[in-house]
């Protein structure tokens, strides 16, 4: 889990910071760079992985799939910070990216990875706070967002990562 160890860590700063941002009413541009490098490794990581892979497993796909879609949200995010984006496109990727995390959460669980399961069950409910609040533009949920962020940050992606990169996480 050592790739995927590495991806939540940084995942986790920059959820955190985007969190603490909002709270400290920083410019945006202030995590456009993390959001950025977090962003640029998973994709970059997980492009690497399928060449290296054995394509003629599923798991694989699936794999590179949670990968380009957590690499992708940070990339956009980036992009919002730097170029201003209409974020009602990011909100709809949200419920696309939702489904998949819902997914994954009952196979995980399904095939006693529960902690994992959980961990995708809880990126299911940030993830759900994006399409609601700019998908669907309900701003009063948008209220839960730096809190939400700054707790998945720590304990949903920060802490599980650096478990993972010692081969701690079970």
């Amino acid at each position: 889990m050592g790739f995927l160890g590495l991806c939540l860590f940084f995942v986790g700063i920059a959820l955190t910071m985007n969190g603490v941002a909002v709270i400290s009413k920083w410019d945006a541009k202030t995590t456009a760079f993390i959001n950025l490098v977090t962003g640029t490794i998973i994709v970059i990581g997980n492009f690497i992985g399928l060449i290296k892979a054995d394509m003629s497993v599923a798991m694989y796909y699936s794999n590179a799939t949670a990968g380009f879609l957590f690499g992708f949200t940070y990339l956009f995010i980036a992009a919002n910070y730097l170029l201003k984006l209409d974020l009602r496109a990011f909100g709809w990727y949200s419920i696309c990216v939702v489904v998949f995390a819902v997914i994954s959460s009952v196979v995980c669980i399904q095939n006693g990875m529960v902690s994992l399961g959980i961990l995708w069950a809880a990126w299911a409910v940030l993830w759900l706070e994006g399409f609601l609040e700019l998908g669907l533009n309900l701003r009063s949920i948008g209220k839960i967002f730096p809190a939400l962020s700054i707790f998945e940050g720590i304990f949903a992606t920060g802490i599980p990562g650096i478990l993972m990169l010692f081969d701690w996480w079970r």
